[in-house]
C-alpha cells in the first residue's frame, strides 16, 4: 500500500493541494467514512478557485485518453450524480449499490470506494449494469499516489510520449518507465504491468 507521504507527493504536481476538513467542506447524505476523511485532512486535492458557484475545481492528472479527475472535498458529493441518483430528476438510481461511493473520474468512468472494505475498483459506463469487480488499487491513498505518478510521467515525456501520434501508441521507453514507478508503490511488477495496461499505456 502507498503511503500518505507517497500521496501528497506524486499528486503534488498537478494542482493545490491543502487540508479539507469533513466538518467543513462534506456536504453528503452518507457519514464520511474514516479514510476519506484522513485523505482529504492529509492529502488534500484541491486545486484552483473557479468561482463562489463551484468553488475549488480539484485536481485534473493527465494520461492516455481523458485525464482523471480527483474533486476537491466540497465537490465529492456531487460527483454522485449520474451514479447513485439521476442527474437532472434527482431520483435514486436502482442499481448503484449503497455501499459505493464515486471519488474519482476518467471521463465520466468512475473510481468507486467500496464503503465495506475500502478498496477502490474501476468501473466503465456502457457495459449495461454496474458489476462488482475485483479492487484495482488497496485504498484510496494508493489510488492517489499511482494516478498522481502516471501524470508524472505523462508530463516528464511531453511530447515523446508516443512513438506515432497518429495511433497515439505510447513509447514502449516510457511505459517502462512508469511501470518501474509504479512497483513500490503497488508491490510488484506484476501489479504494475496490469495498472499501465488498464489506462492504455
Amino acid at each position: 500500500m502507498a503511503s500518505i507521504e507517497q500521496a501528497r507527493a506524486a499528486l503534488a504536481s498537478h494542482g493545490a493541494l491543502a487540508p479539507q476538513s469533513a466538518a467543513e467542506h462534506w456536504h453528503g447524505e452518507l457519514a464520511l467514512p474514516a479514510a476519506i476523511a484522513t485523505f482529504y485532512e492529509q492529502v488534500g486535492p484541491l486545486g484552483e478557485w473557479v468561482n463562489e458557484r463551484v468553488g475549488y475545481a480539484g485536481l485534473t492528472v493527465p494520461t492516455t485518453g481523458n485525464p482523471f479527475s480527483i474533486p476537491a472535498l466540497s465537490r465529492l458529493w456531487q460527483l454522485q450524480a449520474g451514479y447513485r441518483w439521476h442527474g437532472i430528476t434527482g431520483e435514486r438510481i436502482a442499481d448503484w449499490p449503497d455501499h459505493w461511493l464515486v471519488v474519482a473520474d476518467q471521463g465520466a468512468d468512475p473510481f468507486i470506494f467500496d464503503l465495506r472494505t475500502g478498496a477502490i475498483q474501476f468501473a466503465m459506463h456502457g457495459t449495461g449494469t454496474w458489476e462488482e469487480d475485483e479492487p484495482l488499487f488497496a485504498d484510496i491513498f494508493e489510488m492517489a499516489a499511482c494516478l498522481g505518478t502516471i501524470g508524472q510521467v505523462w508530463d516528464e515525456a511531453g511530447d515523446a510520449i508516443f512513438t506515432n501520434e497518429d495511433d497515439c501508441e505510447v513509447d514502449p521507453l516510457h511505459r517502462a518507465r512508469l511501470v518501474e514507478r509504479l512497483v513500490p508503490l503497488l508491490g510488484s511488477a506484476s501489479a504494475a504491468e496490469s495498472i499501465v495496461d488498464v489506462f492504455g499505456w
